[in-house]
């Protein structure tokens, strides 16, 4: 994010529509499943930060419509590209897409049933920051909702080196980069630093033994691989290996994949 500098590891745009969709259909049923549980609606009022290629935003707008609105923002522009691109697609006229940076979302305060996100905090060197500026965008009585992983809760079976690789690295370059890969687990503090009291909590976790979504894992080491070798944590040869094993167990169906633990944490703002 632009005030602080934030570099975002993965690929944006065109390059990551792919992964994000193989995201969607590991974590989409859990976050439906939430949105359900907080009471989504016709009539509510969304916004949406960090949209991405706009798998969530969309889905949100056919449920609140017709007379309910969703607002998604991203500060990559490829990204609102094409999350623009489904809406479209999709006949959406209840949504828009905006450019706009996660701690300074340029969004009028207080005028949101619900404010969202998914894998975004971790990415920020200020997570609470971008937290608290999500309070300020709901009325009260209105919903705060992140999703946010833990890789230190995973599973893989049979164990994998290349596996253990995986979450290795990524936890690494993480901490080299000031970022919080293991948020999950304490994020409903974060809430509660950001006067969000008495938070809510949920979990997604999905499991897979077969299916193109075990390809998304070697998909997400492919786009941060040469991250790991600008940072000297890892050889040009070494992701090269690790990304081939990655695949090589995706398409195994012995092997039983845990994906990277979302807690979800929900909370009504005062």
């Amino acid at each position: 994010m632009t005030q602080h500098s934030e570099h975002y590891i993965l690929a944006t745009g065109g390059k990551d529509v792919e992964r994000l969709r193989l995201l969607h259909q590991v974590y989409g049923p859990g976050t439906e499943a939430l949105f359900r549980r907080i009471g989504l609606r016709d009539g509510l009022r969304v916004a949406e930060i960090g949209c991405g290629s706009g798998n969530i935003a969309c889905w949100v707008a056919e449920q609140v419509r017709p007379t309910g609105t969703v607002v998604a923002i991203d500060n990559s522009t490829a990204q609102i590209e094409q999350a623009s691109r489904q809406a479209h697609a999709r006949g959406l006229r209840n949504i828009e897409f905006q450019v706009a940076d996660a701690y300074s979302p340029r969004l009028a305060e207080g005028s949101f049933d619900v404010a969202y996100c998914r894998l975004v905090l971790m990415h920020l060197t200020d997570p609470g920051k971008a937290l608290s500026a999500m309070g300020r965008l709901v009325r009260p009585g209105g919903t705060v909702v992140c999703e946010e992983m833990d890789l230190g809760c995973w599973l893989c079976d049979p164990p994998a080196e290349a596996m253990r690789r995986f979450f290795e690295l990524n936890d690494a370059l993480g901490e080299r980069r000031h970022e919080h890969f293991r948020l999950g687990a304490s994020l409903h503090r974060l809430f509660r630093q950001a006067g969000l009291a008495r938070p809510e909590v949920g979990t997604n976790f999905t499991l897979a033994l077969r299916g193109e979504q075990k390809r998304l894992l070697g998909m997400t080491f492919q786009e941060f691989a040469p991250e790991l070798v600008r940072e000297g944590l890892a050889s040009q040869s070494d992701v090269e290996r690790i990304a081939g094993e990655l695949m090589m167990l995706a398409d195994d169906e012995t092997t039983l994949f845990g994906f990277p633990l979302v807690v979800q944490v929900w909370a009504t703002a005062g």
